[in-house]
């Protein structure tokens, strides 16, 4: 059977499904589901405040289960384990992070040994500078993490700034910026100080209740926005004009930003590249209804820029990222006005073509698709030294996907891992450019028809990462991101 038979229904059943996903409020339902690292903070301050001994004993078998069954990356098990009452070696940290390597990478270091003293009861690492606190170019949340990290290392010199700045994890209701992780830390600093026990052992209390079944607690509360956005990118070409996607577009332009960005949920102030970049795209598709928005949002972006011509992801002045610069091309691309930037992206893009990066996506199969369709974005005028260059970066892309594709013709997170569905259709997206590897396509594409579910649905391992390097799983993504790859129009043009 010719592969495009082959996927014909198989496109048509998961389309139909993720179309049907949408809620009420109109935007993809996305909810993430629980996990152990947060699972275990919650249980700590349940044990440390004597509460609600039910919820702690369901978190409790939560995290046995997970480390017995399911154990996650070595950093999320010193904090069960710690959170169990069991020994932890005082260089868990350091050793979970080693290979981690990027610029948020000491920042992480500092904040993960300051927490798991915490739970452990060992002695809290040499005192930090107060600049090892610095957030000055990081989202709000990291601000906020920044402010109770300081307060539980040394409660005595919290302000009266910073203990209204951690007053959000007080509050009844979702949590704050959709961040569960940023509560608990609120909570974690404000019960060293004595005037605000009262108010965190009653928010404890209400934070018991919304615990998942099994006993878990997620990361965020999920990711609405962004699953609407790459959504909305598949379907307006399996489903043009379709009232339903007229309305999540409508939907995605009413919870735009002040600033014209967009954040990965529902409640989510932060605008970022990310989002704003896929949202845009999908925008695009409704331009005649949200024209408007889509131009706030290209504005937005614009004024994230760097001056090297890379985007970072949350800050203007943060460090340039290679997935993210690449998303912000193709977004803007189809713009003619944006012709220079695009050009000086694809510039930040060459110089740091060696780098295959793995982000807020742990697959390097994100960075290759994102940067194979920015090189492709680069206008037809622009500089022929430039031109050459991109096609090397996107060969070199390319080869990267043709070493590391595996026997069943799908890919792990990195060479070496277990093939899955998103690893794989990142992957297939980067091949639908590049009909040189049409064979290697096909192989992908028959990967994806036979991990298809009787449902219609996938399964998927996780690959979104917050806070860099941690897994968080939100399954919506494993269908969006398979129904992308499966509807990215096909390249036959010979290169």
């Amino acid at each position: 059977m010719h592969i495009e038979t082959e996927l014909v229904g198989c496109r048509t059943r998961l389309a139909h499904r993720v179309l049907h996903r949408t809620g009420p409020h109109e935007l993809i339902c996305a909810p993430a589901t629980s996990r152990v690292l947060e699972t275990a903070l919650l249980l700590f301050l349940l044990t440390a405040e004597d509460l609600a001994p039910a919820h702690a004993d369901v978190a409790r078998y939560y995290l046995k289960d997970a480390l017995d069954n399911n154990p996650p990356d070595p950093l999320q098990c010193a904090f069960a384990r710690a959170a169990l009452g069991e020994p932890v070696p005082g260089d868990a940290v350091q050793r979970a992070l080693a290979s981690f390597t990027h610029f948020s990478s000491p920042r992480k270091l500092l904040s993960f040994t300051v927490l798991l003293t915490e739970l452990t009861g060992a002695p809290p690492p040499p005192g930090p500078s107060a600049d090892a606190f610095d957030t000055k170019y990081e989202q709000v949340w990291v601000r906020f993490q920044a402010t109770a990290l300081k307060t539980i290392v040394t409660p005595h010199a919290a302000t009266p700034a910073d203990l209204a700045r951690l007053a959000p994890a007080l509050a009844p209701g979702p949590p704050w910026q959709a961040n569960n992780l940023a509560r608990l830390l609120g909570l974690l600093a404000l019960r060293k100080v004595p005037a605000h026990r009262p108010a965190v052992r009653r928010a404890l209390e209400r934070l018991a209740d919304e615990q998942l079944p099994g006993g878990g607690l997620p990361f965020i509360t999920g990711l609405d926005i962004f699953a609407t956005a790459l959504a909305g990118i598949a379907l307006a070409r399996t489903h043009p004009g379709n009232p339903r996607l007229t309305g999540m577009a409508d939907a995605l332009a009413r919870h735009q930003n002040p600033d014209g960005g967009f954040g990965f949920t529902s409640g989510v102030t932060q605008s970022d590249t990310d989002d704003t970049a896929y949202a845009i795209e999908f925008l695009r598709t409704t331009a005649h209804r949200n024209a408007d928005t889509l131009a706030a949002a290209e504005r937005h972006l614009l004024a994230l820029r760097n001056p090297d011509g890379g985007f970072p992801t949350f800050a203007h002045g943060a460090p340039s990222e290679i997935a993210m610069t690449a998303g912000a091309v193709n977004a803007l691309a189809p713009n003619p006005a944006h012709c220079a930037v695009i050009e000086d992206a694809v510039v930040f893009l060459l110089e740091n073509d060696t780098v295959i990066e793995r982000s807020w996506s742990r697959n390097s199969t994100n960075a290759v698709f994102r940067t194979t369709l920015a090189y492709a974005a680069l206008p037809a005028d622009a500089p022929a030294v430039m031109r050459a260059g991109a096609r090397t970066a996107r060969a070199r892309g390319l080869r990267h996907l043709m070493d590391t594709q595996q026997a069943d013709g799908g890919w792990g997170h990195t060479p070496g891992d277990p093939t899955d569905p998103i690893s794989t259709a990142y992957a297939v997206i980067a091949l639908s450019r590049a009909p040189e590897h049409a064979p290697e396509l096909d192989r992908a594409l028959h990967y994806l028809s036979t991990r298809q579910q009787p449902d219609g649905g996938y399964l998927s391992r996780p690959d979104q990462a917050g806070p860099r390097p941690l897994l968080y799983d939100t399954p919506a993504l494993a269908d969006i991101c398979v129904l992308l790859a499966l509807t990215t129009p096909r390249d036959t043009k010979t290169r």
